[in-house]
């Protein structure tokens, strides 16, 4: 399309366009967000709204795209604008237009992409949306971390081999990284590439000192790095282009190690269905099943105590003594009550310091600061060291007596709604509402006055903006109109008028309307100055309550479910007595979920699982990596006992359907993550393999198997806990020579020809795999099912089939197998062990001897 038409607006709309050309821009008209152009046609397809037009352009005769939509629906367009993969650029008007000389001032005041949203509904409240920054020096690299709807952020310096791993544990939805990196971010991840300059660590160092108002990057515990500078210098750089406007509320807290924390890959957490799973497995999730936090903020740190369990022994302990204290004590009821009254403090936080925060944001602070002390309360008679430590928290008692005081009650949304400050507060503010009232009461009273004076029954007063307040009088009573009215507009039925009485009052009305609304946005913006330079300690707040939200939810969840203490061991080890699948136990009826045993220690490092398909066997590898993760989070579990030491690490070989969709195959995955086990674990690592080999030849995916174990238990450097589940029945024997391995198996009850998983593993080998039983539980053909038995029949007889030119008579292909079986073995098949009696059992062993000597 040839240029549209230079209207004063379209050229200011164009040049705006100009400098943000990769982004949607909303441009505000008045009550309405405008489009135009390609990006009217890009909202309206998905938005769903009109595509209308304006002026037609000059050159074609063709209307300009228009689509827009009112301003007070910003929050769900943009939701869904974000949601489509767009960058949205919002245009606000910067001046009263009632005062603007001409054109009214605009400019863009955020810039809004899928890591920097701060509200609407795609800001799940129960869910994190992480921006994180990724620079890479070397084989060095830093993440940094930032949930910009709270402030807080978090770095780490790394490997570079580990950033994809980082990131998939993070779960961000952007990731910014200089254009000349390549790096793999987690599925449903946008990357936006920034120039390299950006990542500079000098740049870094200013932009860390000017962002926090200190005289350089000193004290943070990143200056002395220059990947972590780079890092940080982008993060803060990007977030103050996007938001425009004060970012008070970012918040440092501090450079974390990767190894304080147990790790967990991408593939290996969404297998166990942690915080997320794969499509279709919605309803098994460990955080959503185990989440009875009542605050937004609690269920949002439960999923991050889920994605980073940390492997200090004092933190652990800490957490399980304090789940002890609110169990003996009782009071994690009566706080689980009081937390459901409490707002999302840490998003409030986030508000206040970019200075988005209204009238009802404050109230909502200061209802719940007065929740604190009622909790302090409670937690002063405990004795754990932890619930100490959170009884501490400041109560904002001061904050929430200056909103108190400043605010009503039940105050609106918005500061453009008026009438949000307390009578009595401003004896002005109060002296112009009566001024306001007692002209309306005035009205009232002239209109009275008014019918008796002119006889006019159906006098009445109305108001609009283009001639103010008048007088109405239908055409009936047109007769009666004094002299004294002055005629403004004739209508169908009725005539308007005005008087000089009337005039001199609307004056007085609206002159205080100004004024009312001018003095409230005056004491609203200090009120705001004085809480929003308390954000700090306002999040911190927040932060302390979503902790001790968690901990009621799990002691709750105890209490209710029958979970212990897990006991903490400084020696590698996982011991479990009766332990239940926690996201089973939450799904099945009570009771209903089969209790197992898993035992691996220094003398027992590796335990092989054997048995059919459907039995339970995965199940049971991922119940001891499930119990682990609560253990280690804090959590206490389900099972009669439970002894484990902190892992560092769960590798996992589970399934592979994250990199099929890339075009790996399964053998490639599996291989790819092996490779990581054998050279990544320690003995603190636990490893949970399931049905390695499958992927290739029979006796490939055997030897693979088989040296893998071997490994895994001789070598010493890299020697974790391993649960190993599979098929091959020929890895039992490894149990025979290797001495830290044993075999535990699926039980399975035969009643006649029929079977029935009792999903209980019990130690011992599997003597058979029942795969064609679990054929016919799955709806095989019978057809299939007997000619699977007769070749298996063959294959137990060892029979030797060669290929011929032509099928049997059953029209089937024969199989080229082993070599015909050994007389001996002709032998021993025919006898019926229950008749021979001792000497004839003896007699029969020399016999068979002599046989196999000739």
């Amino acid at each position: 399309m040839s240029d549209p038409v230079k209207t004063p607006m379209m050229k200011q709309y164009l040049a705006m366009k100009k400098q943000y050309p990769d982004s949607v821009l909303l441009f505000r008209m008045g009550d309405f967000y405008e489009t135009f152009l390609d990006d009217a046609k890009e909202i309206a397809s998905i938005l769903g709204i009109t595509l209308t037009s304006r002026q037609k352009n000059r050159d074609t005769g063709e209307g300009i795209p228009l689509a827009g939509f009112p301003y007070h629906a910003l929050d769900g367009y943009l939701t869904k604008l974000i949601k489509a993969g767009c960058r949205v650029a919002v245009c606000e008007q910067t001046e009263d237009p009632k005062k603007a000389k001409g054109l009214v001032k605009r400019d863009v005041v955020e810039i809004v992409t899928p890591g920097t949203l701060v509200s609407g509904s795609a800001l799940d409240e129960r869910f994190t949306a992480l921006l994180a920054s990724v620079s890479v020096i070397g084989d060095r690299a830093a993440v940094a971390f930032c949930d910009v709807s709270t402030g807080d952020i978090r770095a780490t310096e790394l490997s570079s081999e580990y950033v994809a791993a980082e990131l998939a544990r993070g779960l961000p939805r952007e990731v910014i990284v200089s254009s000349d990196t390549e790096i793999t971010v987690p599925d449903g991840c946008e990357v936006t590439f920034l120039d390299s300059w950006k990542f500079d660590p000098g740049t870094g160092d200013r932009e860390v000192a000017h962002t926090f108002g200190r005289a350089s990057s000193d004290g943070f515990g990143i200056s002395d790095s220059p990947v972590l500078l780079s890092a940080m210098g982008a993060l803060l750089s990007y977030i103050g282009h996007t938001k425009r406007s004060s970012v008070s509320h970012l918040e440092f807290r501090g450079v974390y190690r990767q190894n304080d924390y147990m790790l967990v890959d991408r593939s290996s957490s969404r297998s166990l269905g942690i915080t997320d799973c794969s499509p279709g497995e919605e309803d098994t999730v460990l955080a959503d099943r185990t989440d009875r936090t009542v605050t937004a903020g609690g269920g949002r740190m439960w999923r991050q105590w889920l994605s980073f369990p940390p492997v200090n022994t004092t933190v652990i302990g800490n957490r399980h003594s304090a789940l002890e204290d609110l169990i003996a004590t009782g009071i994690f009821r009566d706080l689980r009550r009081i937390l459901e009254g409490v707002c999302d403090l840490q998003r409030h936080g986030g508000k206040l310091g970019t200075l988005r925060s209204g009238p009802r944001d404050l109230r909502s602070i200061q209802q719940t600061a007065v929740l604190i002390e009622p909790v302090k309360e409670l937690l002063s008679g405990c004795v754990s060291s932890l619930l100490q430590e959170l009884s501490r928290m400041d109560s904002l008692s001061d904050i929430a007596h200056r909103i108190d005081t400043t605010l009503s009650d039940d105050p609106p949304a918005r500061v453009s709604d008026g009438g949000y400050i307390r009578q009595g507060y401003s004896s002005e503010l109060d002296s112009l509402r009566h001024v306001k009232t007692g002209g309306k009461q005035w009205m009232n009273e002239m209109l009275e006055r008014e019918r008796i004076r002119t006889g006019i029954t159906k006098l009445s007063i109305g108001y609009n903006r283009v001639f103010g307040y008048y007088l109405s009088v239908s055409n009936s009573f047109k007769h009666l109109v004094p002299d004294d009215y002055i005629r403004k507009q004739t209508l169908v039925g009725a005539e308007r008028f005005i008087t000089p009485e009337l005039k001199e009052m609307e004056e007085k009305i609206l002159h205080a309307d100004e004024e009312i609304s001018a003095l409230e946005a005056e004491i609203f913006g200090e009120l705001l100055a004085v809480v929003a330079s308390a954000v700090g300690r306002i999040k911190e707040a927040g932060r302390v309550l979503s902790e001790l939200d968690i901990l009621c939810s799990l002691a709750f969840t105890a209490v209710e479910k029958g979970w212990v203490r897990p006991e903490l061991s400084d020696e590698p080890v996982l011991e479990i007595a009766e332990g239940r699948h926690p996201v089973l136990e939450d799904i099945l009826p009570r009771g209903e979920c089969v209790p197992n045993d898993i035992e691996l220690n220094r003398n027992k490092r590796i335990l092989l699982v054997t048995g059919p398909n459907m039995a339970g066997k995965s199940t049971y590898l991922r119940q001891a990596a499930l119990l682990v993760i609560l253990a280690q989070c804090g959590s206490f579990v389900p099972a009669e006992s439970m002894k484990f030491s902190p892992v560092d690490r769960i590798y996992t070989r589970i399934g592979s359907g994250d990199r099929l969709s890339r075009g790996q195959s399964t053998f490639l995955v599996e291989m790819a993550e092996a490779a990581s086990l054998l050279n990544g674990s320690t003995e603190n690592s636990l490893a949970i393999l399931d049905e390695v080999g499958r992927g290739t030849s029979t006796y490939d995916g055997l030897s693979i198997a088989w040296a893998m174990l071997e490994y895994l238990h001789d070598n010493r450097d890299h020697r974790p806990m391993v649960l190993f589940a599979t098929h091959y029945h020929e890895l039992t024997s490894l149990a025979a020579r290797l001495p830290l391995c044993s075999n535990a198996n699926t039980v399975v009850k035969e009643t006649g020809k029929r079977i029935a998983f009792l999903y209980k593993v019990e130690e011992g080998a599997a003597d058979r795999s029942y795969g064609i039983h679990v054929a016919a539980m799955a709806g095989v053909p019978s057809s299939v099912l007997n000619r699977a038995k007769k070749v298996l029949r063959d294959l137990e007889a060892g029979k030797h089939l060669l290929p011929s030119g032509s099928s049997d008579e059953t029209g089937q292909m024969t199989l080229p197998l082993a070599n015909p079986e050994h007389p001996v073995l002709e032998e021993i098949r025919k006898m019926d062990p229950d008749s021979l009696t001792p000497l004839k059992s003896l007699e029969l062993i020399y016999l068979l001897k002599k046989q196999l000597d000739d």
